[in-house]
């Protein structure tokens, strides 16, 4: 790793650094909100965090390969352009448990509002939850699922953050699976909302080529107080308008666009990071099979009615695991007999097998098609 060390002065531009990276940090400093002075700060690959000194700070970054550090305006990249959004939002709760949603496009910075947010309610005394609703590049949850987790302390990446609560939904995009989408996000809404103060609710980058009736539609059914826009897109303002939320503006986060190999690579190490190492077996004859909401038994194994059912298809499937009606972690179809499926997963036992479009080779992860 390369080393750098900086002096930063009371008037200097935000310190933009993309991991991988360490910071050391001497002096006063915060990043999305989180006061990090005396502290040493790692960025996992892809993630760019911006660092905003509070009068004289040094920083020693030490970059990994990839790695890399720049000066940002402030008016384009940190925290200065949301911190009038971050005094409405909590002002919103008046001693009531609120819910906000957040829509954009794809990196108009949703993920890294949603941490800063969350930091800001704690630095007043509220107990913020977040759910993650980009089943395509979530940070709670593995693709193709939804994660939700109550925060106790500041973070600076909400992939630090273990989640508590999860749904399946089985595809890494929301176009053809929208009221599968919005219907998981109701039920760990409701699921979530005692766990908190203010719910904040991430949602994925779909806007365009029919997202806004989608964002529109989960909007209706979660109903939340306030929707903050991220970016400019005038549709998405005009479909909000008239309802029974007040609409935020808030400008675009320009932390950093992701590659497509940064982007492929981080859904990759998300899906390995919740399917472990370990397995688990079942007894055929105990586990119901579930896709898209519709329950399939084992017995239709023999004769699938569905192509996510055949055999061909069902080897190396990234898998939701439930018990009790809940999802309660994730795994790969390793083996299915006639009487036993064997799944690799850190998961000890479950009764119900959550399908996917999604099939996992052993260095990349491979979408099915649907026919």
């Amino acid at each position: 790793m390369g080393c750098a060390i900086t002096s930063v002065p009371t008037a200097a531009k935000v310190r933009m650094v993309k991991g991988p990276a360490a910071v050391a940090v001497d002096g006063t400093c915060h990043v999305l909100g989180s006061d990090v002075s005396g502290q040493t700060i790692n960025i996992r690959a892809g993630k760019a965090l911006p660092f905003e000194p509070c009068g004289r700070c040094r920083l020693r970054t030490r970059l990994g390969r990839g790695g890399r550090m720049w000066l940002a305006d402030p008016s384009v990249a940190g925290t200065t352009n949301w911190r009038d959004i971050a005094r409405q939002v909590p002002a919103l709760a008046g001693g009531r448990k609120i819910t906000v949603m957040l829509a954009g496009d794809t990196d108009t910075g949703k993920s890294t509002l949603s941490a800063y947010l969350a930091n800001v309610a704690l630095a007043r005394g509220l107990a913020p939850c977040v759910i993650d609703g980009d089943i395509g590049q979530g940070d709670l949850a593995p693709p193709a699922s939804i994660g939700a987790a109550a925060l106790s302390k500041q973070v600076t990446d909400l992939r630090d953050v273990s989640a508590s609560l999860f749904e399946f939904v089985g595809n890494t995009s929301p176009a053809g699976f929208e009221r599968l989408v919005a219907r998981k996000l109701r039920s760990i809404l409701d699921r979530a909302g005692p766990l908190g103060d203010i719910c904040i609710i991430n949602t994925d980058g779909y806007v365009r080529n029919g997202g806004v009736q989608y964002k529109l539609m989960i909007a209706k059914e979660l109903r939340p107080d306030a929707i903050v826009c991220l970016g400019e897109n005038p549709e998405l303002l005009y479909a909000f308008r008239g309802g029974p939320w007040q609409v935020l503006r808030a400008r675009p986060s320009s932390q950093a666009a992701k590659s497509r190999y940064e982007r492929t690579s981080r859904r990759l190490r998300q899906f390995l990071r919740h399917v472990g190492g370990g397995s688990s077996a079942a007894e055929l004859s105990h586990v119901k099979f579930i896709y898209m909401g519709r329950l399939f038994s084992p017995l239709e194994l023999s004769r699938p009615p569905i192509i996510q059912l055949e055999p061909e298809n069902l080897s190396r499937m990234f898998v939701g695991l439930g018990s009790n009606s809940r999802v309660v972690g994730f795994g790969i179809i390793v083996d299915i007999t006639e009487n036993s499926i064997l799944v690799q997963t850190d998961v000890d036992s479950f009764d119900r097998v959550y399908l996917s479009n999604i099939r996992l080779s052993r260095d990349r992860p491979v979408e099915i098609r649907i026919a």
